[in-house]
């Protein structure tokens, strides 16, 4: 027979056995409690473990139980079950020590321990105890496999990162000698200038040689021997300019390298100087559209607009009502020109409300046509500048359009006449997209 009291007592256990599985046992890992301090946390709830397992014994053997025990203990059993379920989470308090120790004493003496059920129940514990030392073995085993593992990928790390460190250390000697060489080609270019100058101060001594000869050819017959002496001395200026020229040669082929890497490196640089131009665009572009998007959800609120949306239709029924309320009931003419003079208030309530909602809805929509034009700002303009006109028309064409797009105020009046012109402006927006993405598909 089961009576309540034991029906309370299997409610509270089964609380308390749900809050044990959610409690954090490492919570008061270095913290003892008690009287004499004789407890530590994990050892509570292992006795409290234990004192369910015996009162699951007493509430399946219950006419055991009832012959055993009085009314008021099973009632003490279920009043200490709820107050440690309570507690549990403040061991510290005498609240959750003095009923776990006055539980414990209750329960040795009824004597739980030496039935025959409890034997079973305390067989099948130690079969649970020993699945969970197999399992925790098995993960154990597992977590030293994955800290194995962890320690070889660390090395492999290490390794990598050496490497790597070696090579930066050969590209910053790569850029040092690069930068020797450098130096080294400005000398050159220094000393060839100097050269220059010397040939040229070489050449007009040149042309007075010339003149002196044609004097000198004059008076050949009469002076054979200074001709002879003079020729030699021709032969070796000859020698001297060819030398002169073979260095000039060389000379020219260093400055050619020096001209293709300099135009290397500048090359670099524009290309280095159009990226970042390019990400300084786009973060830009990215920041104008959050703020689109922002001022979009603010205005597309569900809120604002059904507000103004059901004002709107209170006021149309209420217009309504008065209509049919003027009709229905009679009276002096005062009082139904009162009424009727209610009406057109209500009517323009209606208006104004749906008017704002009109407004609130135009505002959304300007919003979210100057986020996309936002997005696509950066992206279309760079294909315009690659594949338009050297004057660049179509990129500035397509940048005043967007601009005044997104610099018209949501607040303006909507005509039509306005309408349509920014039908128009949106369709040449829509056309110069298109001449874009064709020709992009064009090139690739």
């Amino acid at each position: 027979m089961e009576t309540a009291s034991i029906k309370n007592i299997r409610q509270k256990r089964d609380v308390l056995m749900k809050s044990i599985k959610q409690v954090n046992k490492a919570r008061f890992k270095d913290q003892s409690f008690g009287n004499e301090s004789e407890y530590n946390y994990r050892g509570i709830i292992a006795g409290i473990d234990s004192m369910l397992t015996d009162i699951t014994t007493l509430t399946k053997a219950t006419r055991k139980f009832i012959k055993i025990s009085t009314h008021r203990e099973r009632n003490d059993i279920a009043s200490h079950l709820n107050q440690i379920n309570t507690y549990l989470s403040q061991p510290s308090q005498p609240s959750f020590i003095n009923p776990f120790e006055a539980l414990k004493k209750l329960l040795r003496e009824l004597g739980v321990r030496s039935f025959s059920e409890r034997q079973l129940e305390f067989e099948n514990e130690i079969e649970n105890v020993t699945r969970l030392k197999v399992k925790v073995d098995e993960e154990l085993k597992e977590i030293n496999q994955l800290r194995d593992k962890i320690e070889s990928n660390e090395e492999l790390i290490k390794d990598k990162y050496e490497k790597q460190k070696e090579k930066l250390e050969t590209i910053n000697e790569g850029i040092a000698s690069l930068e020797e060489r450098k130096s080294e080609l400005k000398a050159s270019a220094t000393k060839f200038e100097s050269l220059l100058g010397n040939l040229e101060e070489k050449e007009k001594s040149s042309e007075k040689y010339l003149e002196e000869i044609e004097k000198s050819l004059t008076d050949s017959k009469s002076n054979e021997k200074l001709i002879n002496q003079f020729s030699q001395t021709v032969e070796r200026r000859d020698k001297q300019l060819e030398k002169l020229e073979s260095r000039m040669n060389d000379n020219d082929k260093l400055l050619e390298d020096y001209d293709l890497e300099r135009k290397k490196i500048l090359n670099e640089s524009k290309d280095l100087i159009a990226s970042a131009k390019k990400a300084l665009n786009y973060k830009t572009a990215e920041g104008i559209s959050a703020a689109f998007q922002e001022q979009y959800d603010l205005a597309s609120d569900k809120k604002l607009t059904s507000f103004w949306l059901y004002v709107a239709g209170a006021s149309m029924i209420l217009a309504i009502g008065l209509g049919i309320w003027v009709l229905a009931t009679g009276g002096e003419i005062n009082y139904i020109i009162g009424r009727i003079s209610l009406i057109p208030l209500a009517l323009l309530v209606a208006f104004f409300a749906g008017k704002q909602y009109v407004r609130q809805k135009n505002i959304a929509e300007d919003y979210a046509y100057k986020m996309v034009l936002s997005k696509a700002i950066v992206g279309f303009s760079e294909q315009i500048k690659k594949h338009g006109n050297e004057n660049n028309e179509e990129y500035v064409h397509y940048i005043k359009r967007a601009l005044e797009e997104i610099h018209k105020d949501p607040l303006r009046n909507r005509s039509l006449k306005t309408q349509k012109n920014e039908k128009s402006n949106l369709q040449d927006i829509i056309d110069m997209a298109e001449r874009i993405v064709a020709l992009t598909k064009t090139n690739n």
